[in-house]
């Protein structure tokens, strides 16, 4: 199963320092958002402050990137 690394991220990297091993990329989007909401939710401060989850994998590549503004 690949790796992947999940940052906090406004114009640069916040938070975020280990990998988590998902089966694939739907499941590490799916995590994403559940980070995200959970933020949000936690922190409601975030809002409008341009934050999002940002997921990459193990080469570095951007799987996706989840805006905490666009959050219900």
């Amino acid at each position: 199963m690949p790796f992947y690394h999940f940052d906090l991220t406004n114009s640069e990297s916040i938070a975020g320092d280990r990998y988590v091993e998902l089966p694939g990329d739907v499941e590490a989007m799916d995590s994403a958002d559940v980070i995200a909401r959970q933020l949000v939710s936690d922190h409601p401060e975030l809002r409008n402050q341009n934050y999002a989850v940002l997921v990459t994998n193990e080469e570095g590549d951007e799987i996706c990137r989840v805006p905490l503004d666009v959050l219900h």
